[in-house]
């Protein structure tokens, strides 16, 4: 399956189980590109010290222009959360290392020690994906597989500073085999749900 369809196809799986369309084109004003101060609030600590963690280039990100991110996917009503597909690339040595600065009583709909043990399994292979690619925020060999590490975490803390539910994360691995939208398959997704959101 093609890179994208999978997680168009599992989309459209959570709003058969959910009974609730997702909107895929929503952007919020609070949901931008750089780690204001004004803009993370109480996280902003947590933030700050994920960038330098990953050796995130400060004189580059201030010259970033600010832009809105998208997630994949925006469950509204009282679900209100956002939904995130991850690849095997989200699961590199960058993304292992955010996590170490996640608080523990921060609420996650996905399981943070599941992820963890995906970025173990795939580090290789994640941190080889496009690894020539730099950004102005983090500029060098492997920056964008840091800065989308550093990305994935606006997508943890952003929403619940914001009046929103924990973001919902699936990811290939979990989802491998299911390829179509049946019934058999809309129950494997309904049991990770539940597993996910309780």
């Amino acid at each position: 399956m093609a890179t994208g369809d999978k997680q168009k196809l599992i989309t459209e799986l959570i709003q058969t189980v959910l009974n609730q369309k997702a909107e895929t084109n929503i952007k919020f004003d609070w949901f931008v590109n750089k780690h204001l101060q004004k803009d993370f609030s109480i996280y902003f600590p947590i933030i700050e010290n994920i960038f330098e963690k990953l050796k995130g280039d400060t004189l580059g990100s201030d010259s970033k222009k600010i832009s809105k991110l998208q997630s994949d996917a925006y469950f509204g009503g009282n679900l209100n959360f956002l939904f995130e597909f991850d690849e095997f690339q989200h699961f590199s040595s960058f993304r292992r290392q955010t996590f170490e600065f996640y608080p523990q009583n921060l609420k996650l709909n996905f399981s943070r020690e599941q992820w963890i043990t995906f970025c173990e399994i795939n580090t290789l292979r994640a941190d080889k994906y496009r690894q020539s690619k730099q950004t102005k925020d983090f500029s060098f060999v492997g920056g964008r597989t840091a800065q989308r590490a550093y990305l994935d975490c606006f997508r943890d803390l952003f929403p619940q500073i914001n009046g929103l539910n924990p973001t919902l994360r699936f990811n290939e691995f979990e989802v491998n085999g299911i390829d179509r939208n049946n019934l058999d398959n809309c129950k494997k997704i309904e049991k990770l749900l539940l597993i996910k959101l309780g």
